[in-house]
């Protein structure tokens, strides 16, 4: 991964995992609460931005293991909510993270897609 990928993908995970084990009635939380968007639509993007991050900025090989091992992350995470006051477990929770996971896996391989197309396009052009 390249270096700006690594702080990005790096300071997202930071922000994920506070954001998971951080007390149900802190002020973060209550603002997200009552801003009305559904907790598993953040927990779905949140995780497809993890995964499609390294999709993107790793060789392809490596960078699906990168994206898969974010599926545990995303369970042990949320049976540790159970020990954090006002936050419990939830089974929906670890769907959204494991389809954040796999969405952004799929982004992720239509980026590759899209920049390896272009990358070819320009060479092709350069030759006519």
């Amino acid at each position: 991964m390249t270096k700006v990928a690594w702080i990005l993908w790096i300071a997202l995970l930071a922000l994920v995992v506070t954001g998971e084990l951080i007390p149900g009635t802190s002020p973060p939380l209550r603002w997200v609460s009552a801003t009305g968007i559904s907790d598993k639509m953040l927990h779905c993007g949140a995780y497809t931005l993890l995964a499609a991050i390294p999709v993107l900025a790793f060789a392809q090989a490596r960078s699906v293991l990168w994206a898969l091992a974010l599926m545990p992350v995303g369970v042990v995470l949320e049976f540790l909510q159970n020990v954090v006051p006002g936050r419990s477990f939830e089974l929906g929770d670890i769907t959204a993270n494991t389809l954040g996971v796999l969405a952004g896996i799929a982004a992720g391989w239509a980026g590759r897609k899209i920049r390896f197309t272009a990358a070819i396009g320009t060479r092709g052009r350069g030759r006519m």
